[in-house]
């Protein structure tokens, strides 16, 4: 039996990705989730897409930053008001390293093949049990309002999310990849809820960062991409709940 791990918020850190793999010795028996953000602000946020689109037991869960990339590079018209305003709010949020890698060195083939990996990316996983502990992992918010529930699917992903009116499709989107929790919630769910996007400096002020605990959720994104602030890559294990943390300096 392997373990299984979670991170979040990896942000183009690929030597820090590397680096916790080796820390944790992750093997072939073990699953990890990634809670979103693997792109943008550093720089090899493609390279982290590619190694994980071939591991079997890597799941990466859909991250409001991905979600800028895909609106920006499905576009059909790459020249409209729309495609401009899509760029702006990526560029704006650390993309344009991301932009350059996709667009500038890789070919179309290679290209089609992340935007079909990352349109299978999960929007959240809400039954993930582990040691006899239910786990509710997700990007940035549990959909506590149920906006999901008249979903028909196994896994729900961005194309999931056509059968609802565009108002709750939307709704449901902003939530579980862009809201970001209070810290003072009292969720109401018999599991423990597992997110990232939000740096743990902004319930606590540890540093260097670390993960964040209050009541039934867990915030394990601690600041990869911002290590003037302390930050680092946290991973969790789920089996016993322990953290283990690296920088991106590490060997």
């Amino acid at each position: 039996m392997g373990y299984t791990y979670v991170m979040a918020d990896i942000h183009g850190m690929y030597n820090s990705y590397e680096t916790m793999l080796r820390k944790i010795h992750f093997r072939g028996e073990d699953t990890l989730y990634i809670l979103g953000d693997v792109v943008d602000r550093g720089k090899d946020g493609i390279r982290i897409i590619q190694d994980l689109m071939w591991r079997d037991n890597v799941t990466l869960l859909l991250g409001n930053h991905e979600d800028m990339m895909l609106h920006v590079v499905t576009l059909e018209d790459m020249s409209g008001e729309e495609y401009l305003k899509g760029m702006y709010q990526w560029f704006r949020n650390g993309g344009s390293v991301t932009a350059h890698t996709f667009f500038e060195c890789l070919n179309y083939k290679e290209q089609a093949k992340i935007i079909a990996y990352l349109e299978e990316c999960p929007l959240f996983l809400p039954n993930i049990e582990v040691s006899g502990r239910k786990y509710y992992l997700v990007h940035a918010c549990p959909d506590f309002e149920g906006l999901a529930d008249g979903i028909n699917a196994s896994v729900i992903t961005r194309d999931s999310l056509f059968v609802l009116p565009d108002s709750e499709a939307e709704q449901l989107k902003t939530r579980v990849l862009w809201k970001r929790l209070k810290g003072t919630e009292q969720t109401p769910m018999d599991c423990t809820v597992v997110f990232g996007h939000t740096p743990t400096y902004y319930y606590q002020d540890t540093v260097p960062m670390t993960c964040w605990r209050s009541h039934n959720i867990i915030d394990i994104d601690c600041g990869c991409s911002i290590p003037e602030k302390g930050g680092r890559l946290c991973c969790l294990r789920l089996d016993d709940e322990k953290e283990f943390y690296c920088k991106e300096s590490e060997d």
